[in-house]
């Protein structure tokens, strides 16, 4: 038996109420349309790099550091979504870029995608890291869950040098609630400009 997905419910009827479309093309239907997510990422397939110095993954100066797997490079119309989608507050923008980024992406088996959180006092009624992992868990049929959260109040990274962004102290984030009953988590972001967060 299928469960009922009382979100996508809501979001039908949002759309009805006040109709989506694509910011890039203008097209009626969904807040960004396939061809426009198509052509924000090319042919290529997405890009794997090391989460110290995103050079290519596995990387043989870092071999204890992990890979980072973005949808593309930042700039351009990928920098414009993320900014709507961030700062714009076009929270419908984060499911379709997630579920891109789910459908490039070979699902790793059963995981927990959990997006780095918000940052005490930024004033944004929703985190989009939430948002693209929403997309991802739904391609990926896992569990997307808020599972961290800042000890301390910090002044966000943006326009930080990157020697600055990597003095971020070790224990800056905890984690809330139940361990993921052995399930391997992976950590979701809009941007990774250092992997510092990471």
């Amino acid at each position: 038996m299928t469960r009922f997905d009382w979100e996508r419910a809501a979001d039908l009827v949002l759309h009805f109420l006040w109709p989506l479309s694509c910011p890039v093309c203008g097209k009626l239907g969904s807040p960004l349309c396939r061809e426009c997510l198509l052509d924000l990422v090319g042919g290529e397939p997405g890009k794997i790099s090391c989460s110290e110095c995103l050079g290519p993954y596995p990387c043989t100066v870092h071999p204890g550091a992990f890979p980072v797997r973005s949808l593309t490079s930042f700039g351009g119309l990928s920098r414009e979504l993320v900014h709507r989608l961030k700062y714009g507050s076009q929270k419908c923008l984060g499911k379709p870029i997630g579920d891109l980024m789910g459908r490039r992406f070979q699902a790793p088996g059963r995981v927990i995608l959990v997006p780095v959180p918000l940052h005490r006092g930024s004033g944004r009624a929703f985190n989009q890291s939430m948002e693209i992992a929403r997309g991802i868990s739904r391609a990926w049929g896992c569990t997307a869950a808020e599972k961290l959260a800042w000890k301390t109040r910090r002044p966000s990274q943006v326009g930080l040098s990157p020697g600055l962004r990597r003095k971020l102290p070790q224990d800056s984030i905890t984690w809330k609630g139940a361990i993921g009953r052995g399930l391997p988590v992976i950590l979701v972001d809009d941007v990774c400009t250092t992997g510092a967060t990471l």
